[in-house]
Formats: structure tokens, C-alpha cells, sequence
């Protein structure tokens, strides 16, 4: 089914920092049927990935800030490859709008992003939580070593490219299709990421706290399809879903 309108965005210095958690523990936390997609590493574990995206959102006019909390999911059968959204937060008044007409889990915050040729950092209620050196070749973290190149050739385009976003609307599993240019971001130094912001940085275990990931892409353009369409055959699978209320 073709969406009923589209609206044009433009992202600007879009930022995506990903974790890599065991996919069970993640599994648990989204609305059946999504199961999250999973990447490999050097020993032969598999793991989900879990993103922060940050990003100047330019959407009717308005341009802002936006961070949104999001792991890669597909439908049992392969099918649906995309995002789930836990929630988005953005500078702006289009968050309370959008939430209040369609009930998409976007809310207006304190964020900030501050961006030059050298430097990306992004703050969250005056608190900076991701800083990345964009001059400096990206460096594998010590406490990740098994996830060698092709794993992170991996994690990076199944990051970049979700063409499915899915939220939970209403209380209702939704999917909005996205479409935009074909984005090939590249892999940038994390001098620091803190993702205790985000309400799924629960399953971040102790031991892979470092992020395996950040890429950088300095502008895309960007398509959304409204209104979402409900999701056939949708449960909740988590009962922790009450308090991930804001």
C-alpha cells in the first residue's frame, strides 16, 4: 500500500553510535513478531546491534536536533528489515505535534548538536553524551577485539540503510517506510559515547560497554511515507513496556 502523503526531510551530520548486545535478552524487548537482525563476529557469536542517531533534522521548514534510540529488526520470515524506534527526542515543536496526530513516540527535549569539519558532539540535557574525532582514523576499542573488519562492515551497513521504521503508536506495533539516498556513511574515532540516555541501554552488558561503531555522513536527503500502518499479527512481548513511558 502506497502512503497517503510524503513528507521531504534533510538530515544534516547524521552521527549513528552502535553497541553490540546478545540479540535474546534484546529479543525480549520487542513488540512481536520483530526479531532483531543479527551481525557475526571473529569467533562465531552472534550479536543484535543497538544504535544512537543523532543528527540536524530539517523537517516543513524547521531544522533541529534529534537523537532517537533504535535496533535492527526484520519479521520472522526475513521479511520487514528495518528499525524499531524506542523513542525519539528533538528540539522542537514538530515532536509534540507529530506525537499528539499520529501518537509516533517523539518528544520534545533538551538536545543539542554541535558540529564542525574536525569535531561532532552531541548534547543531552546539557550533558555531552557522544563526542567523535572526525579527522583521527577510527580505532578499534580494547574491550572489543573480536569484532574484526568484516564484522564492522557489517554492524555499518546494517546501520546506516534501515528502509522501515517501526514504533509503537497508541500502544500499537506500526511501520512507516522511509526512502532516501543511498547513505554510505563513514566510520569515524569515538573519543566518547554514553548511552545511558536511552531507555534499551539495558541489555548493553557490562562487558561490551564500548560501543563497535560510529559513522559519520554530513548530509542526506530523506523521504518519509505518512500515515504508519499498523503491523498484521502485532503483540507486546515485554511487560517492562509501562515504564518506558518518558
Amino acid at each position: 500500500m502506497k502512503p497517503l502523503i510524503t513528507i521531504r526531510a534533510r538530515l544534516q551530520h547524521l552521527a549513528i553510535v552502535s553497541w553490540a548486545v546478545s540479540g535474546d535478552p534484546l529479543g525480549k524487548m520487542l513488540p512481536k513478531p520483530l526479531v532483531p537482525q543479527l551481525i557475526t563476529d571473529d569467533d562465531g557469536q552472534e550479536y543484535a546491534l543497538l544504535s544512537m542517531a543523532m543528527m540536524l533534522d530539517t523537517t516543513m521548514g524547521a531544522t533541529y536536533a534529534q537523537i532517537n534510540e533504535r535496533a535492527y529488526v526484520m519479521k520472522p520470515d526475513g521479511t520487514g528489515k528495518g528499525a524499531f524506534f524506542w523513542r525519539s527526542r528533538a528540539a522542537t515543536w514538530q515532536a509534540m505535534m507529530f506525537r499528539s496526530m499520529l501518537g509516533i513516540p517523539e518528544y520534545a527535549a533538551d538536545v543539542r548538536l554541535e558540529a564542525s569539519e574536525e569535531r561532532f558532539a552531541f548534547f543531552h540535557e546539557g550533558n555531552c553524551v557522544t563526542r567523535l574525532d572526525l579527522v583521527r582514523a577510527p580505532t578499534p576499542h580494547a574491550n572489543n577485539p573480536q569484532f574484526g573488519a568484516r564484522a564492522l562492515r557489517d554492524a555499518k551497513l546494517l546501520s546506516e540503510n534501515p528502509l522501515v521504521g517501526y514504533t509503537l503508536n497508541w500502544g500499537e506495533l506500526c511501520e512507516t517506510p522511509v526512502t532516501h539516498d543511498t547513505i554510505d556513511a563513514r566510520q569515524v574515532h569515538i573519543e566518547t559515547a554514553d548511552p545511558g540516555c536511552m531507555l534499551p541501554s539495558v541489555a548493553i552488558e557490562p562487558a561490551r560497554a564500548a560501543p563497535i561503531i560510529a559513522v559519520y555522513q554530513r548530509e542526506t536527503p530523506f523521504y518519509i511515507g505518512l500515515p504508519p500502518r499498523r503491523v498484521r499479527g502485532w503483540t507486546s512481548s515485554f511487560d517492562e513496556q509501562a515504564s518506558f513511558a518518558p
